[in-house]
């Protein structure tokens, strides 16, 4: 009797395949259930680098006794969907974000796309709402708002903008 046929050494051709298909059925299980994980972490990682950003604005404003201003648009003026950059009082660029694609950024409170920070850290300019949601709706995504109060810190919080 001849031995079986090996692939690997420990595993029969039947084995593997065997192993393959099972993994292939627990696969097509769980692919909708990443869809909704990537999402979620998509608007957690943008609503991070929104808040990020404005919090580094800040903090450049009041380090550099002069004002910052965060610009929507990463490259030119635009919306807050592309990605953001911070400038100087002098236009200097000092840093630049990009957005992912899958996610949108709608400001709430009447369309502001710059956010200026005076050199005691405060806003010159109307406190922004930022709403992040899904390009797609997902049952089970969560959108979230980033938002600065009066004296100009950001904070963030999971739902709607209010």
């Amino acid at each position: 009797m001849k031995a079986p046929v090996r692939v690997f050494a420990g595993f029969t051709l039947i084995e593997m395949l065997v192993t393959l298909t099972i993994l292939g059925v627990l696969l097509t299980i769980v692919a909708p259930s990443f869809r909704q994980l990537i999402l979620n972490q998509g608007i957690k990682t943008a609503s991070f680098d929104l808040f990020s950003a404005l919090e580094y604005a800040r903090s450049e404003a009041i380090k550099r006794n002069d004002t910052t201003t965060l610009r929507a648009g990463a490259s030119t003026d635009g919306t807050w969907a592309t990605g953001w950059r911070l400038v100087d009082s002098s236009s200097n660029l000092l840093r630049t974000w990009t957005a992912a694609s899958n996610i949108t950024i709608t400001e709430t409170v009447g369309g502001i796309t710059v956010v200026t920070f005076r050199n005691d850290g405060h806003l010159t300019t109307a406190a922004p709402k930022l709403q992040i949601d899904p390009t797609t709706t997902l049952s089970g995504v969560t959108s979230r708002c980033v938002q600065v109060d009066l004296v100009g810190r950001p904070k963030s919080q999971l739902g709607a903008c209010p």
